[in-house]
């Protein structure tokens, strides 16, 4: 006989609910076109800078202003990162290939 834990687990398993289900979509590998891929640093910070100069034009100071001025500079530090990142790795992979001394 079946202990009743046991089928529990399994239907677990099965169904994993809400959280399970998000989090496989959330962690799926995604594939970008390469020029998608290489743009997306300045995609983040063009973004950025839309929101920052479209917050300081707004008539008024509403309730927009200060989210937009959040996503500025969330997109801004992405972009920088992810940026500076790429320059600091691709730099070390072209530093690797010549004459160094690693005694």
């Amino acid at each position: 006989m079946h202990d009743g834990n046991a089928l529990q687990g399994q239907a677990r398993t099965r169904h994993p609910g809400i959280l399970g289900r998000t989090r496989g979509i959330l962690l799926r590998r995604l594939w970008l076109p390469r020029f998608v891929y290489e743009a997306l640093p300045y995609l983040y910070i063009a973004c950025g800078l839309v929101a920052l100069v479209s917050a300081t034009y707004v008539p008024d100071w509403t309730w927009i202003v200060p989210w937009a001025i959040l996503i500025g500079l969330i997109c801004l530090h992405a972009g920088l990162a992810l940026a500076t990142l790429r320059y600091r790795l691709r730099g070390g992979r072209k530093k690797l290939g010549t004459t160094r001394n690693f005694d």
